[in-house]
């Protein structure tokens, strides 16, 4: 099996445009970039809890993960609603309790 690496770097208007295509690789490569790198704490974490509820495990997965970062680069977070999501997403997904766990620890670490 061979890694492809892709810069998970894109403007806010072209992670929209990804997320408007409802493509799983550009939804999740999206989610990547806006966690990464958008600068409105507010609206990267909106969007990312709205795809907390996708049916699709890798986005749930890169969304978990986008939170964290989140977390990390903005050192704040609003607990009250990421936190019970993450709950919902665990009795959803069991096999993202590492990522949830991960996600967890950059929340307590950096909020």
């Amino acid at each position: 099996m061979s890694l492809i690496y892709q810069d998970p770097s894109l403007s806010h208007d072209e992670a929209i445009r990804r997320l408007a295509s409802d493509l799983d690789e550009n939804v999740v490569s999206a989610l990547l970039s806006i966690g990464l790198n958008d600068t409105d704490r507010a609206w990267a974490q909106d969007t990312c809890l709205k795809y907390l509820t996708n049916k699709t495990e890798a986005i749930v997965a890169s969304a978990v993960t986008a939170l964290g970062h989140i977390a990390r680069r903005h050192g704040g977070m609003n607990t009250e609603t990421v936190l019970p999501a993450l709950e919902t997403v665990q009795r959803k997904f069991p096999a993202l309790k590492g990522i949830i766990e991960d996600t967890l620890d950059d929340i307590d670490t950096f909020t």
